[in-house]
Order: C-alpha cells, then sequence, then structure tokens
C-alpha cells in the first residue's frame, strides 16, 4: 500500500469514499486552491483510503483539521485508517502545525476510540456545522448542524 497526494484520475474512486462524488469533487478542488491536501491508499493500483487536512477554517482554530476518513469495507482492519492520519499529522507537521484537530459525532463511539488509540483527546464539545455545495456552481445546496467533541492530538516529533 501506498498513500499518495490525491489526483484529478482518482475522482471516480473517491465517490464512495467521501460520501457522494460531489463532495469528492469539492474537496479535490479545495486542495487544488492549496486549501488542504487530500491523500488517498492505493493498494493493487486501486484507492482504498481517503483523508483531508483542512489548513484553515476548521473545528478547532489554529490547529488544521483532520477529516474525511473513510477505507473501502473490504480493506479495512488492515491499518490503512492508521497510515492516512499519520499521513495527515506528518503534512500539519511539515507545515508547522504544533497539533491536529478533528471533530468526531458524540454518538459514534467507535470513532472517537479509533482515534484515542492514535493519542487523540476530546478537548471540548462542539456543534459542527456542515454545509452541501454543487461542486460546478460553488452553490450551497443543503446545511445542517451536528453534536460533535473536537479531538486533539500534539504533533510534537511527527514529520
Amino acid at each position: 500500500m501506498t498513500i499518495r497526494a490525491v489526483l484529478d484520475t482518482d475522482l471516480d474512486c473517491l465517490g464512495e469514499l467521501a460520501g457522494s462524488r460531489d463532495r469528492a469533487e469539492v474537496r479535490l478542488q479545495a486542495a487544488r486552491r492549496d486549501e488542504e491536501v487530500m491523500l488517498v491508499a492505493v493498494a493493487a493500483d486501486r484507492v482504498v483510503g481517503a483523508v483531508s487536512v483542512r489548513w484553515r477554517d476548521g473545528c478547532d482554530p489554529p490547529h488544521p483539521w483532520l477529516y474525511g476518513l473513510a477505507v473501502v469495507a473490504s480493506a479495512r482492519r488492515r491499518g490503512i485508517g492508521r497510515a492516512l492520519v499519520e499521513a495527515g499529522e506528518a503534512a500539519g507537521a511539515a507545515r508547522g502545525a504544533d497539533a491536529m484537530s478533528l471533530d468526531v459525532d458524540v454518538d459514534d463511539e467507535a470513532a472517537a476510540a479509533f482515534y484515542a488509540r492514535l493519542g487523540y483527546v476530546v478537548v471540548r464539545p462542539h456543534r459542527h456545522r456542515w454545509r452541501a455545495i454543487d461542486p460546478a456552481t460553488g452553490e450551497v445546496t443543503g446545511e445542517g448542524t451536528a453534536s460533535t467533541w473536537i479531538m486533539r492530538r500534539r504533533l510534537r516529533g511527527i514529520g
């Protein structure tokens, strides 16, 4: 397995991982503008996982925001999620970040436990505001809020 920056040619593979093709395209556009980095895990010439790190405007300023971690079901429990998180952290450390933040739904105990095993700690509750954006027009097509926990990990010694 290798981890690399997303390529435009990966878009067709990313819909399942991002929740929809539109979400994947919005994340890819943000990566092109250097607002974030999107990393993919590739095994046997197939994209099997993805994660993004947003540099600004995340859930816990001034820290970069790790989000959108997903691994295809058939490739789970093989260390791919961990490797993607570590690659995202290394990208943050390379840009001088002291810590990485993320948010996890309050009722997603499995995700919170996964991140805790990687050294993330809950720092506070959060009301996450989300927006769905049409990648062709930039128009907001939906929005809402979700109750989440902000989790953070120090990045000293990473990278």
